[in-house]
């Protein structure tokens, strides 16, 4: 397994599609607080190739679009299909500001045969349009294991979890969101999944949040 310990690291993964089928194994809780400041453009500034290293990202300069997902959407070749061991630490303060255009937007953007465990995602804030879930957008033959999330999660159409936004033949379970949801319309909102079909499992699992 590869070992995952800042920020830095998976700034990198989102960014590199060959390590989307990769195993990972997160050694230390990460502070992503400085992601609300985080730019799309390769500006001045940091490493070349690097998007969200540059001087701007730092401050409120910019767009600020907020961190970059694991994995793009359900249509690609670029989806998460590894596994991701949180380790039982926690990721915090994650941004990610998305709201016109984007959709498959979460922490992971879409899965496919992967599996996730032992991961919570504190304080988080992630804002898109379509497919928005705090912790996978769109989940397929995944398993969600022992996570959490908290924080808010809005999009402005369907298809809006706080935990996930669309599973397909998935499981979650031991797992919850306390995150409040909030959708400007469409359909398919839920507190922990907003939608769920294809033979998918949820045991032991729970909202609290607020939809």
């Amino acid at each position: 397994k590869y070992v995952v310990s800042t920020l830095g690291h998976l700034s990198y993964i989102a960014q590199n599609s060959s390590f989307l089928a990769y195993n990972f194994i997160q050694t230390a809780n990460i502070d992503a607080t400085v992601t609300k400041y985080w730019d799309d453009a390769d500006d001045t500034g940091g490493v070349t190739g690097d998007r969200y290293n540059d001087d701007n990202d730092i401050t409120s300069t910019g767009n600020n679009e907020g961190f970059l997902n694991i994995g793009n959407n359900r249509y690609s070749s670029t989806k998460f299909t590894g596994e991701y061991d949180g380790g039982g630490y926690s990721i915090n303060n994650l941004t990610i500001y998305r709201p016109n255009t984007s959709k498959y937007i979460g922490f992971f953007g879409s899965t496919q045969g992967a599996t996730i465990r032992n991961l919570s995602l504190t304080n988080d804030n992630t804002t898109a349009r379509f497919v928005t879930g705090s912790l996978v957008a769109y989940a397929s033959s995944t398993t969600i294991d022992n996570c959490s999330v908290s924080g808010s999660v809005t999009a402005s159409s369907s298809y809006l979890g706080g935990l996930v936004g669309y599973i397909s033949n998935s499981t979650i379970r031991n797992s919850y969101s306390t995150a409040s949801v909030d959708s400007g319309g469409g359909s398919n909102i839920g507190g922990l999944v907003g939608y769920n079909t294809s033979s998918t499992t949820i045991l032991n699992s729970y909202s609290t949040g607020s939809v």
